[in-house]
């Protein structure tokens, strides 16, 4: 009787279910492995998000080259004044509307991480450079008055030059109008997302779009992914990162020699 207790003790023990300690254990384990797994997979999101925005981009390139070619290799005009059709964004039939027909926050305009748009025009993401003009690098606000496009052949240094970026979300405070989110359509280097530690009535201005990198389309067509230029102090921006907004390089060059920092605030 002894022994058949013993036994059907044993069996009540080991098979009557799991103890607090092997539910903790398990927990535990699934903690662990919780741990591991969701950065991966925030780290695979990112880069699909990463990698669609540099499809956008490649379809905004071809649109740019299909536009020069029915314009005499001209291209639109980064900014301008409301109601002209010349420049490269806007809510009309102007600009690469016509090459690509979609609007709206799931449109190649926009990146998949783009916040909440509120404005008087379509949502976009991206901004041109402002200096691709015809004369270029013209400084604000003497280039609000500039409504043509620059002349590809007259751009110097195709694969250095930036055609598009991703802007700064910019909210309601802003210059006191009604926008929110809004992203300029046209800037230079202040423009980008990541530029400033620190500025009023905008989302998140340190950190760029994917992680330390924000996605690039140069005049060439090429894309890079890369970190922003970040904001010196004393001076507007680093040479190596200025070099590649400007479309003459020489004469950057020389301003820059001369101690001459050139600046561009948003249009």
């Amino acid at each position: 009787m002894w022994w058949l207790g013993g036994r059907n003790a044993s069996y009540r023990k080991n098979g009557g279910g799991f103890s607090l300690i092997e539910i903790l254990l398990v927990l535990a384990g699934l903690a662990i492995l919780a741990a591991i797994l969701f950065p991966m997979l925030s780290r695979v999101r990112q880069a699909g998000y990463q990698t669609k925005c540099a499809a956008n981009l490649q379809q905004l390139a071809a649109a740019f080259n299909t536009y020069s070619q029915d314009w005499d290799d001209f291209w639109p005009c980064p900014g301008g004044l409301v109601g002209d059709r010349s420049y490269w964004h806007q809510s009309g039939r102007g600009g690469l509307l016509g090459y690509i027909k979609q609007r709206g926050r799931k449109s190649v305009f926009c990146c998949p991480l783009m916040p909440e748009w509120k404005s008087y025009y379509d949502p976009r993401t991206y901004s041109m450079n402002s200096y691709l003009r015809e004369p270029a690098d013209k400084e604000y606000p003497s280039c609000t008055g500039v409504l043509k496009g620059i002349r590809t052949s007259n751009i110097q240094q195709m694969s250095r030059t930036i055609l598009l970026f991703e802007g700064l979300p910019l909210t309601v405070e802003w210059e006191n109008i009604g926008y929110y989110v809004y992203i300029y359509r046209c800037c230079n280097w202040t423009g980008v997302k990541g530029y400033y530690p620190k500025l009023a009535y905008t989302i998140d201005p340190a950190n760029p779009w994917h992680g330390r990198f924000n996605n690039y389309l140069y005049a060439d067509g090429h894309l890079r992914a890369r970190p922003p230029g970040t904001k010196p102090r004393n001076i507007y921006c680093s040479h190596r990162e200025m070099y590649e907004w400007y479309v003459d390089k020489a004469e950057f060059e020389q301003r820059w020699a001369h101690g001459d920092y050139p600046y561009a605030p948003y249009e």
